[in-house]
């Protein structure tokens, strides 16, 4: 059976999922046509929310697979490894989307892409580290080393990120806003990213 196949049948014998994925991705996509443009970006604020949102969720992903990590670490258990892999991907994932996008915010909001600001390389770095780290991770035998690696990652992405100083990119882009309407688009359209990658992470483990 294709691929294709197989996955309209699982649609069909279990649409409850199915319909949860299709909601979060619509109100997604709703909520982001409704957020409240700003001042100075105008509409261009929409690529600074998904931004936001892509980023936020990858590294609140890392701190949650950072502790399951410990976890392994303390514990050498085969099924919190499970988890904790696949959580460090899906976050590893979400924060390739939100670097990605930050280029594009850049891009659209200021006419060009700063390689050189702070934060900018700041997030390419982080990226790296962990890129390292996780691939690294896949290749370790040892249980509880790999808990511990995993563990280093939001550690070592969240030094990286905020010893880099500011100079375009605003100290909290949620509340550097007076405007409740943007606060309220910025942590809306997270929670529902969030929710989407917890989807993710819950369809993969229970499909493995």
């Amino acid at each position: 059976m294709s691929t294709l196949g197989s996955l309209t049948t699982r649609i069909r014998r279990q649409p409850w999922p199915w319909l949860a994925l299709g909601g979060l991705l619509t109100a997604i996509l709703f909520l982001l046509y409704l957020a409240p443009e700003e001042a100075t970006l105008g509409t261009g604020i929409r690529s600074v929310y998904i931004h936001v949102a892509l980023t936020w969720t990858g590294m609140a992903g890392f701190v949650l697979a950072g502790l399951l990590g410990l976890a392994v670490l303390a514990t050498g258990s085969e099924q919190l490894l499970k988890w904790m892999q696949t959580l460090g991907w899906v976050a590893y994932g979400f924060y390739v989307a939100g670097v990605a996008m930050s280029t594009i915010a850049s891009r659209v909001n200021w006419g060009a892409v700063f390689w050189q600001e702070p934060r900018m390389q700041a997030a390419f770095d982080s990226l790296a580290v962990a890129t390292i780290i996780i691939v690294l991770n896949s290749w370790v035998p040892w249980v509880r080393v790999r808990g511990l690696l995993q563990a280093i990652i939001p550690a070592a992405v969240a030094w990286i990120t905020y010893r880099a100083p500011l100079v375009l990119h605003p100290r909290n882009p949620i509340f550097s806003s007076e405007a409740l309407g943007i606060q309220a688009a910025f942590i809306g359209l997270f929670l529902l990213v969030a929710a989407t990658a917890g989807w993710l992470v819950w369809r993969l483990v229970k499909t493995d």
